[in-house]
């Protein structure tokens, strides 16, 4: 007992270094991968434009109603929504990312499309 004091009193001001995530094949620090995350849900909210729109168009005027008349159009949105940030979109997204040489996450042009 007396041990796992002394060992919290030693660490408790250390900060722990920034972790690397790896999935499958590809390393990345957990800041760009938290970047990339950011990149992949603006890039599914451009592919999901439409659906994102007939879903506000149902909602435009409603309340409680909402739930049963716009359950289609959300399940919609969901799905589409769901195909462009799973685990799989994420992973080809960082390869591509690697492969690239890592460019500035900040310069969104330079960055291959996916």
């Amino acid at each position: 007992r007396d041990d796992r004091r002394r060992r919290r009193a030693r660490t408790a001001g250390r900060r722990t270094p920034t972790r690397t995530r790896t999935m499958s094949t590809v390393t990345v620090l957990k800041k760009e991968e938290e970047a990339i995350i950011t990149l992949m849900k603006e890039r599914a909210l451009v592919a999901c434009k439409d659906a994102q729109r007939e879903y506000y168009e149902c909602v435009k005027g409603r309340t409680l109603s909402i739930a049963w008349a716009c359950r289609e159009r959300a399940a919609a949105m969901s799905t589409c929504l769901h195909a462009h940030t799973s685990d799989e979109v994420l992973e080809d997204m960082k390869a591509r990312w690697v492969k690239a040489g890592k460019p500035s996450i900040a310069d969104r042009g330079n960055i291959p499309k996916f």
